[in-house]
């Protein structure tokens, strides 16, 4: 409200009675037209409290007014735009210029290409899993059923906000919305380093075995099965969330304790955090949000939609321990995190948000004389059809964080123990067919290249039996037949699917390299054109372009390309 009431102008006299009231309803409804480029991509115009049946906007209307005819109030507020995830794009999707760091372009965030690219867009086929079409408004803001209308406290992960101001209310929706099962924990695995070989049991089970007197290593799996996007989303240098391990023997003795938060608020630095760290000129953390100091980014652990992750700990059991020893894994998440709070703490006082416990997951170890073997499948043979389901969901997921951490072969035997649960010719099996095929398409760079593409090509091959029309399946095909020099193959394969899902940008740029590399250049220039229109600033596509404009003479559209590209590139220092 300052910006557009002129307050912010230089050397503008102007009151500014609304400083901390935010967003407020008057900003979302003004707005006539948005676009995805993001930082504030919109177009808004004075509100009008009530649009007549004749056209008329009416600006001034009283409370009494507006409920004596609500429909014209509606008229007035609402527009199909704003029931559309571009809607939220135009704020939601944020970089950093070079009018505002004196340096260069980088992207922020951008939480609604994420969700474009996830399967609640139901708009790519990469996705693991499919799922029913959900949007921005859908899930931030529901129906309600007493009242027909939007929910309007669009609950999402601010505690911190509400908890200052003293709203409990709106505290408890954001919590209760927080956990609602979005994100699930898993205490899945157990590593013996110290055995000779070093041994993997997986999943943990009540009856798995340790030695007092043992080192041991235990692996949580964090699936992000409910979020549309990233989680932690947007700005993670100001807030985060954490993994918090322990392990406990019988009489109460802690083992470890990972991810414990100190009196004054500070989490410990080594805990499995999900927080972002970027690094400024003079090589210091920042840790106030002024992200225009960005020089370099060091960390920036999340989960995105639809993957997972995996924290391991490790300790000590020691030789007095009594059995059994139990393990509990905690996601906890707060905003905001203690630095942040520290610095705003020096001239305002704060009231520090929650600590909300998201979800937990408990196991335990018992203790014996020797380490029972514990077999790693076998006792599938006796598993129910649900049970079954259940646990190659969990080495599913196990499988997905190993890949995203890319250990490879490691994803690749979880993902074949997750295919050797699934019922045979179901759409589970191709999935997992699929999910094998993509590890040994990471391994063929470290091994015997052919026979290990052939491997990846047998399960593609089993998945499109099994599902033939599966957009995965098939757009992995293209990629293994692009690898194999079979082109035809692969152009057959993405172009059916880019006339299916036309707003998938990794069919589109796939297709663009291989017209480009066949030299149908219209053909290529088209192509990248449609991945702009999906995401503006795609830096590939915008090199590509430039490239093309130089072969087909034109000079001005090349150079607008090459300086696009060169604004952001990620290595790129424009003085």
């Amino acid at each position: 409200m300052a910006l557009f009431s002129g307050a912010l102008t230089k050397d503008a006299k102007i009151e500014r009675p609304f400083d901390d009231e935010g967003v407020t309803c008057s900003v979302c409804h003004s707005i006539q037209s948005a676009t995805t480029e993001g930082i504030g991509s919109y177009t808004i115009a004075p509100p009008a409290l009530l649009e007549l049946t004749d056209g008329r906007r009416i600006k001034d209307a009283s409370d009494r007014d507006i409920f004596a005819d609500v429909e014209s109030h509606r008229r007035a507020m609402m527009r199909p735009l704003l029931q559309q995830p571009e809607f939220c794009a135009s704020c939601h999707k944020a970089a950093v210029v070079p009018a505002l760091n004196g340096r260069k372009w980088f992207r922020t965030f951008s939480v609604f290409d994420e969700w474009q690219q996830s399967a609640f867009s139901g708009e790519t086929v990469q996705p693991l899993n499919a799922r029913a079409y959900e949007n921005c408004q859908s899930c931030h803001m529901p129906r309600q059923q007493t009242t027909g209308y939007a929910l309007h406290r669009w609950p999402g992960g601010n505690t911190a906000i509400p908890a200052h101001y003293g709203w409990p209310q709106q505290v408890k929706a954001t919590e209760e919305f927080l956990k609602k099962d979005i994100i699930s924990v898993d205490i899945f695995a157990l590593h013996r380093p110290t055995t000779d070989p070093p041994a993997v049991i997986a999943p943990i089970q009540d009856s798995t075995t340790v030695n007092a007197g043992q080192k041991v290593s235990v692996d949580v799996v964090l699936a992000n099965r409910g979020v549309g996007h990233s989680f932690p989303a947007e700005l993670r240098d100001m807030f985060e969330a954490w993994v918090e391990f322990k392990a406990t023997d019988a009489r109460g003795k802690v083992l470890i304790h990972s991810g414990a938060v100190s009196a004054d608020g500070t989490l410990e630095w080594s805990a499995h955090a999900y927080r972002a760290v970027p690094i400024s000129s003079d090589g210091q953390p920042i840790t106030r949000h002024d992200i225009w100091n960005t020089r370099v980014g060091a960390f920036d652990r999340h989960i995105p939609a639809g993957r997972a992750d995996v924290g391991r700990f490790t300790f000590d059991i020691p030789p007095d321990a009594r059995t059994p020893i139990k393990l509990t894994a905690k996601l906890n998440y707060r905003r905001f995190n203690s630095r942040f709070i520290e610095w705003v703490a020096q001239s305002e006082k704060v009231k520090q948000s929650p600590v909300v416990e998201m979800t937990t997951a408990t196991s335990e170890l018992d203790l014996g004389a020797k380490p029972r073997a514990t077999a790693q499948s076998n006792a599938s043979a006796s598993l129910d059809a649900t049970q079954a389901a259940n646990l190659r969901r969990r080495w599913r997921a196990y499988g997905v964080a190993l890949f995203d951490q890319q250990q490879y072969e490691a994803a690749a035997h979880a993902f074949e123990q997750a295919l050797n649960l699934a019922q045979k010719g179901s759409p589970d099996e191709a999935a997992s067919c699929v999910d094998v095929a993509l590890a040994y398409l990471r391994l063929e760079r470290a091994g015997l290249s052919q026979a290990i593409l052939e491997k990846a090509n047998k399960f593609i091959g089993r998945a499109i039996e099994i599902a033939p029309k599966d957009g995965r399946a098939r757009f992995y095909r293209a990629l293994l037949s692009i690898k194999q020099f079979r082109y035809r193959e692969a152009l057959a394969d993405l172009e059916a699917l880019s006339r299916e899902r036309p707003k998938d940008r990794q069919v589109w740029t796939q297709l663009a390299s291989i017209y480009l590399l066949q030299r149908r250049d219209d053909e290529a220039r088209q192509a990248y054109q449609h991945v702009l229109t999906i995401d503006a600033d795609d830096t590939e596509a915008h090199f590509k372009l430039g490239g093309l404009y130089w072969r087909f003479g034109l000079t001005e559209l090349a150079k607008i390309k090459q300086n696009h590209y060169v604004d952001r590139h990620t290595d790129t220092y424009r003085r």
